[in-house]
């Protein structure tokens, strides 16, 4: 369920939103000992979303890995970026919060991803840190050209 928030939050710009974004779910990952977070996606032909969401708490004793965490059933007060528009804060659910800031992510500095042959990749956030880092692959056709010449 995502609600506006009638405060004064209010909105901001589109630019500031990620830092926003990544503060509240940061904040409500903590809440349930979550150190990372990884977001994927694929799309291509004009179609494309996130298809997965991974989250992990802090890794064991050495040589452990760190152990994988059901997504909680909790709500998270974040911000939404609506098409074309300013950011405004929101209610949400931590699963919603994440799918919108995961295409926030992309869209800002990849528009159109999922257009054509596409593109796919993952945004990794370090819950601890207040850290987002972006891997994206684009995915394009190429080809090679020769032209002759000849006279007689």
């Amino acid at each position: 369920m995502t609600t506006l928030v009638d405060s004064d939050r209010g909105t901001i710009g589109r630019k500031e939103a990620p830092t926003l974004m990544l503060a509240a779910i940061c904040a409500c990952a903590k809440l349930h000992g979550i150190a990372t977070i990884t977001i994927s996606y694929d799309g291509s032909g004009d179609e494309g979303a996130i298809d997965g969401v991974t989250l992990t708490g802090t890794a064991g004793e050495e040589g452990q890995p760190a152990p994988e965490i059901a997504m909680p059933d909790m709500p998270c007060s974040t911000w939404t970026v609506p098409y074309r528009g300013d950011a405004v804060a929101i209610e949400s659910t931590f699963e919603s919060a994440l799918d919108d800031l995961g295409y926030e992510l992309i869209a800002q500095n990849h528009a159109g991803w999922e257009n054509g042959e596409g593109a796919f990749g993952e945004v990794i956030i370090d819950v601890e840190a207040g850290r987002a880092t972006h891997d994206h692959n684009t995915r394009y056709v190429s080809y090679d050209s020769t032209a002759y010449d000849w006279e007689c």
